[in-house]
C-alpha cells in the first residue's frame, strides 16, 4: 500500500500477509478524497473516525492530508 497525498506521499508501507482483508486500492482512496476535499478542508481542525479500519489505509490518509485526530476501530473477532 502506498500513501497517495499530502505530507507522507508516496510512502509504502505493508499488511502482513496473515491479514485476510485487502486494503483499499490507490484508485478507489483517490476517488473518495477528490468527493471529500470538494466538502471540507483537511487543514481545519478535521477530526474523523474511520469505522472500517481494517488495514488503516484511509486511516493513514487522513493524517497524512492534516486532519488533527482520527480515530481507527479495529475489528477483533
Amino acid at each position: 500500500m502506498r500513501v497517495i497525498s499530502g505530507i507522507y506521499k508516496r510512502r509504502r508501507f505493508d499488511v502482513p500477509h496473515t491479514f485476510k482483508a485487502r486494503p483499499t486500492t490507490d484508485f478507489a482512496k483517490e476517488n473518495l478524497f477528490n468527493v471529500l476535499s470538494n466538502y471540507m478542508d483537511f487543514e481545519e481542525g478535521v477530526r474523523a473516525l474511520d469505522l472500517f479500519a481494517g488495514t488503516g489505509s484511509i486511516s493513514i490518509e487522513l493524517v497524512s492530508r492534516g486532519c488533527d485526530q482520527t480515530r481507527p476501530t479495529i475489528d477483533t473477532s
